[in-house]
């Protein structure tokens, strides 16, 4: 069954726009770490995150490998790690451990938190 338009019904809003402006936003920060890097994202952002920008469009701007928060030890070789997440005391904890690691082991890394609206 064809589903008609009503006329008297509005019409979607056209999101386009906004899709653009957000994706033009992560891309930005995500050049303020130039080079190689790693993004850690939020599990409950990876949806949104695909909407927004497909993996392709990550790796153009030199996201080299996508992982998962997961709130255990990282295990990644880049020098550039980048966090997507939800300002979560409970996340902030886990990247301030994997900082510290980091200095106890001896490594020099750059990190950069992008955080996202709680809502």
């Amino acid at each position: 069954m064809a589903h008609s338009a009503r006329r008297d019904s509005p019409e979607l809003p056209d999101f386009s726009l906004l899709k653009r402006l957000v994706r033009d936003q992560l891309i930005y920060l995500l050049e303020q770490l130039p080079g190689k890097k790693d993004l850690f994202i939020d599990s409950d952002l990876m949806s949104p995150l695909d909407r927004i920008a497909n993996v392709s469009t990550l790796k153009q701007h030199e996201v080299d490998k996508l992982y998962k928060v997961e709130y255990k030890p990282i295990i990644s070789i880049s020098d550039q790690l980048c966090f997507l997440i939800r300002p979560r005391i409970q996340t902030v904890k886990w990247i301030c451990d994997v900082v510290n690691a980091d200095k106890a082991a001896e490594k020099y890394r750059r990190y950069k938190i992008i955080f996202t609206p709680q809502k």
